[in-house]
């Protein structure tokens, strides 16, 4: 008999709890993908030429690192972080002209995606 009712008061005490009407729901939008924000990883540094600067993004051939490798592009988010330097000098992004070699600080984002951080005009390629 003492069974019985401890089992009777265990199923008492976990059934509320799953019962169907108590789910707690989520209110207000639910983000499909990450936001962006800070990543507290390493900076990385890209060496290329610019092939495309805009208000929200740059995009750079990067320099090959071995004979024979095909060209890459690659795009990084500008933010009002982003510096950019010409001759060690601190510079508009209107000052960089398409085929300049840059030189590139970044670190990815919350989303993955590479945030620039310092763009810099390179003096020879290295």
């Amino acid at each position: 008999m003492r069974l019985v009712l401890v089992l009777a008061v265990l199923l008492t005490l976990l059934l509320p709890g799953s019962a169907p009407g108590q789910v707690a729901r989520r209110r207000g939008p639910v983000a499909a993908t990450a936001t962006a924000g800070p990543y507290s990883g390493p900076a990385v540094t890209f060496r290329g030429t610019l092939k495309a600067l805009t208000k929200k993004e740059l995009i750079m051939d990067l320099d090959a690192t071995e004979a024979g490798t095909e060209q890459q592009s690659v795009t990084f988010r500008i933010t009002r972080k982003t510096k950019f330097s010409k001759n060690d000098r601190e510079s508009k992004p209107s000052d960089l002209a398409i085929g300049t070699h840059v030189t590139v600080d970044a670190t990815r984002d919350g989303d993955l995606k590479l945030s620039a951080l310092n763009v810099m005009t390179a003096s020879s390629p290295l």
